[in-house]
């Protein structure tokens, strides 16, 4: 090294150093605790507003439940009200004919007077959607629609065929009520001991 190179290094090494870093670091390092300590609370005060409106929301829908559940109840009571109220007009009819058919000695007239009140509460079953299941001898019997009372044997109709109707059975919107009571026809107990 040359002594003007010498001298000024030297005359570096003399000068203090300043180091502005270090103060930045500070401040940034205060600003930073001191937005932590502030953000401390804005986080907390999140958190309970946030568990508030959990349990708000856990009571609104609570609360929705219970409604919904009385709604379908109120519903489905409305409509047992509707379909009694429709019956009455039919149990006025039968009691109006049991009346008057004690005055009639003619037995036809109050067959006439039952057969008008049987017409009358189809009228009103068939207006709630209730309708009979047709029967026909010789079909196939389905255990959806038919309920088997009866075995016959029979060499007129396949087996597992309906033989006849013993009861109705009605649907309402598509759905079974009460299934048609039938007697289904089975081979003859000489024709199997035959064809085994």
């Amino acid at each position: 090294m040359s002594s003007k190179e010498k001298k000024k290094d030297k005359g570096k090494k003399d000068r203090p150093i300043e180091i502005a870093e270090p103060a930045v670091e500070e401040t940034a390092a205060g600003e930073v605790e001191g937005e932590t300590e502030q953000a401390k609370p804005s986080v907390e005060q999140e958190l309970e507003e946030l568990r508030g409106r959990f349990q708000r929301l856990a009571a609104d829908y609570q609360n929705y439940q219970k409604r919904s559940y009385k709604q379908i109840e109120q519903t489905g009571q409305y409509a047992r009200e509707e379909i009694a109220k429709s019956l009455l007009a039919v149990l006025d009819n039968f009691e109006h004919t049991l009346e008057k058919g004690a005055d009639f000695a003619d037995a036809a007239a109050v067959l006439d007077g039952v057969k008008i009140v049987y017409d009358h509460l189809l009228s009103v079953l068939t207006g709630h959607g209730v309708t009979r299941i047709e029967i026909q001898a010789g079909e196939p019997f389905n255990p959806s629609l038919h309920e088997a009372m009866l075995h016959e044997e029979s060499d007129a109709c396949e087996e597992n065929t309906i033989l006849r109707e013993l009861a109705a059975g009605y649907m309402m919107n598509g759905r079974t009520l009460r299934p048609a009571k039938v007697s289904v026809a089975k081979k003859e107990e000489k024709r199997m001991k035959d064809e085994g």
